[in-house]
């Protein structure tokens, strides 16, 4: 289980101050400040938050990263969308690019947002329709 830091302190030695989150909102894109935003806007979106990491494949400069990540939908989500209380896990694929002194310095990803939609009850399963 790995939990996802925001302190963006601790993040400046892992994340290149050129780095882009392709995933993240515009605010929250960009360098060690924009990473740290993104972990505070996570954990106030999803309570207990947690990852667990399956598999992490290293090719030069980039890496992939097999995870589930799990949580508790507690709001944060976009505007209108209540929070559910309820509990969800997904798979997620994430793509790191490394810099040269070996900070991250790009992120992207591949998520079940579906299925975490699903597991939250904002859509129904296919079996439910």
């Amino acid at each position: 289980m790995t939990r996802l830091s925001h302190d963006e302190s601790e993040l400046s030695d892992l994340i290149h101050p050129d780095f882009v989150n392709q995933e993240a909102e515009p605010e929250r894109r960009h360098g060690p400040a924009g990473a740290a935003a993104t972990g505070e806007w996570l954990r106030s979106c999803f309570g207990e938050l947690r990852y667990d990491i399956h598999r992490i494949f290293v090719d030069g400069d980039m890496a992939a990263a097999y995870v589930t990540m799990h949580g508790t939908h507690e709001g944060g989500l976009p505007p209108g969308i209540p929070a559910t209380h309820q509990p969800f896990s997904v798979e997620h694929v994430h793509l790191f690019s490394f810099a040269d002194d070996g900070r991250i310095v790009e992120h992207t990803a591949v998520r079940d947002d579906l299925g975490m939609i699903r597991q939250l009850g904002l859509l129904p399963s296919p079996s439910q329709q």
